[in-house]
């Protein structure tokens, strides 16, 4: 089992977190606004072609700092929040985990080894 952060639980975190928690891996959910509010009354809920999936209660934040270091975080931020938001997993990551990049575009795995270390990134 592994121990996975989704930051930025959208449509792309959502889904494949839920799809590795189904799997038996401990997730938790960093999200914020709506998204946030859902998951913490109702659990997480994907409906797709590939299957739905109910999880009934997740662990769910806005603030990474709350949990205990992961073995990966699945980053799935927009793509102008990439530099802000890699500060804030840096405690996640400090026991060697990595991080990998679910962005359009480049430059993500660029800054995220800017910000986090090479090592740590997983573009």
């Amino acid at each position: 089992m592994m121990r996975i952060a989704v930051m930025g639980t959208g449509g792309v975190g959502g889904y494949f977190g839920a799809k590795l928690a189904q799997a038996g891996n401990d997730v938790a959910f960093v999200a914020r606004g709506a998204h946030l509010e859902a998951m913490r009354a109702n659990g997480l809920c994907v409906e797709s072609a590939g299957g739905d999936i109910a999880l009934p209660t997740v662990v769910a934040t806005d603030d990474p700092s709350s949990l205990t270091p992961v073995d990966v975080v699945m980053f799935c931020v927009k793509l102008w929040d990439v530099e802000h938001a890699a500060g804030q997993i840096a405690p996640l990551i400090a026991d060697g985990g990595v991080v990998i990049p679910f962005q359009n575009g480049v430059d993500s795995p660029d800054i995220l080894a800017r910000v986090l270390g090479e090592a740590h990134v997983l573009g």
